[in-house]
């Protein structure tokens, strides 16, 4: 190669490099069973949310799908940068960083048996030591936190599982999503009515996890933020967390 040639390369390369930055990714950690927001590939409304967002800022994402609970151990060990379908509470607070934009909203009720005699209209009037089903490690409230040492939980990995549990009669109650409870009754192929639905529990803002021990969290909090909100601007992110 000609001597003449070669600063021209050294800047043709230079200003590759600065025209065409890598692109950020995030390793993030996605529930194996919430359908419609995250099934067992990881797809659904809440990934479809994130990832549209982060794209807004330029950012990829590598998702590597788990159990509710793994999830949380791997945001907490610092092996993920962060989760989602994670509610904003109390508790949670303590344990991860959370940007200002909840991904979306979920309703959560308390379910028994179809032929249940019980009927209560607050958490307060729910009898002591009655069996209450749950997922592990979800989050029900902080109303719930507070009165949950009263009952005796059943926590098991799956809606699925809760809803036959309520049909066989091993469990009292259940406190479930709405839209997840509704789409584990198709996959089951039980009518709608196998479970009652009696008393409202809470509405969930549901957000993107970030570790503790990542020091890039808080920055990575507000860049998704920013996504979010240029969603809403254009009218994307109703269209995105509108229900199958």
């Amino acid at each position: 190669m000609s001597t003449r040639l070669l600063p021209l390369l050294i800047l043709l390369l230079a200003n590759l490099a600065w025209t065409e930055p890598s692109l950020q990714v995030w390793v993030l950690g996605a529930e194996d069973s919430w359908q419609p927001y995250s099934d067992k590939q990881g797809l659904g409304i809440s990934t479809n949310v994130i990832t549209a967002a982060l794209a807004k800022k330029g950012v990829k994402t590598e998702i590597h799908v788990r159990p509710y609970a793994r999830v949380l151990q791997e945001i907490k060990s610092g092996t993920l940068d962060g989760g989602y379908n994670v509610t904003r509470q109390e508790n949670t607070e303590k344990d991860f960083i959370f940007g200002q934009e909840p991904i979306l909203q979920a309703k959560a009720y308390w379910y028994v048996p179809a032929n249940s005699t019980l009927n209560f209209h607050s958490i307060r009037q729910v009898p002591n030591l009655l069996k209450v089903g749950g997922i592990i490690d979800y989050e029900y409230g902080d109303v719930y936190e507070k009165q949950r040492n009263r009952f005796k939980e059943v926590r098991v990995p799956r809606q699925s599982q809760l809803i036959k549990m309520l049909k066989a009669g091993r469990i009292d109650a259940a406190i479930m999503f709405e839209e997840e409870a509704n789409q584990a009754l198709r996959e089951l192929d039980l009518p709608a009515d196998t479970v009652r639905k009696i008393m409202f529990n809470h509405t969930s803002d549901i957000y993107v996890a970030f570790s503790r021990k990542k020091d890039t969290s808080r920055k990575n909090a507000e860049i998704l933020d920013d996504g979010i909100r240029l969603l809403k601007t254009s009218g994307e992110y109703d269209k995105l967390v509108a229900l199958p």
